[in-house]
């Protein structure tokens, strides 16, 4: 069973984040990462997060997953605090951590492995169903440094998503590939999330890849981080391709991500 058990209606959970603050002692002192940070979350929800280096997004995504204690405030997962880390949970780095000498299809049930769910080949058709929506059929026996850098992260996007997970988080995953290769993992995800639908946080300095993933955008301060803004875009219908990137909506809404940096001078 789930840590969190979901009653509504998606798979995803909801969360809410109430006056949460993070302080990090350090040798020069208190370094305040994150201010009075308060954001609800729905279930199911396709949530970018974007901001400037250092603005505190990692730490936001570790104080979710419960890996670290807020300062002040509290965060709560279908109405239950988060006080401790648990395991119901994907989490995707920008680096892809695969084991270069376990095959792809073994990197990805690894989690069934740890969490001792049960025999690992009753998820096999579970790790191979992933593999094919992430194009990777027929690279299931290949080793990770057989694997270009898209294909490996495709491999770990796919063992984060094995146990299905209903909250997924994703800390700049794509940051490290060439345009290219991203804008076609951007696509894949969100064919990935429409057949999953899950609760995604998503980091990205790139305001384009934002909006075309989410249902929503969050833009964040300098540091300490807190909410500056977030961009609805329920008028950017679902399923989405490429293609909507050159509509005139799209364009609008990249814009006034751009113009709250502008007017923040993040971007000058």
């Amino acid at each position: 069973m789930s840590e969190f058990e979901n009653n509504g209606s998606a798979k995803g959970l909801p969360i809410k984040i109430s006056g949460v603050t993070k302080v990090y002692e350090t040798s020069d002192g208190p370094l305040q990462a994150l201010e009075e940070f308060s954001l609800d979350i729905k279930a199911g929800e396709f949530l970018s997060i974007v901001g400037p280096s250092g603005c505190g997004k990692s730490t936001l995504l570790m104080l979710i997953s419960g890996l670290l204690k807020s300062s002040t405030g509290e965060i709560r997962i279908a109405d239950q605090l988060v006080e401790k880390p648990y395991t119901d949970i994907g989490f995707v780095f920008q680096q892809d951590f695969l084991m270069d000498w376990r095959s792809v299809i073994e990197n990805v049930l690894l989690p069934i492995e740890i969490k001792k769910l049960g025999p690992v080949e009753k998820y096999r058709d579970r790790a191979m169903e992933l593999l094919e929506m992430a194009g990777l059929a027929g690279f299931e026996n290949r080793y990770p440094y057989e694997l270009s850098g898209g294909m490996r992260q495709r491999v770990s996007i796919c063992r984060a998503l094995i146990t299905r997970p209903p909250l997924l988080l994703m800390d700049e995953p794509f940051g490290a590939l060439d345009s290219l290769t991203r804008e076609q993992m951007t696509a894949d995800l969100v064919k990935i999330w429409q057949k999953n639908c899950n609760t995604v946080l998503f980091i990205t300095h790139n305001i384009y890849e934002a909006v075309f993933l989410a249902d929503r955008v969050l833009v964040m301060s300098k540091r300490p981080g807190r909410v500056l803004y977030t961009k609805e875009l329920d008028d950017l219908k679902r399923p989405r391709d490429l293609s909507i990137q050159d509509t005139p909506l799209f364009q609008k809404h990249a814009t006034d991500i751009r113009h709250t940096f502008v007017k923040e001078g993040i971007l000058k």
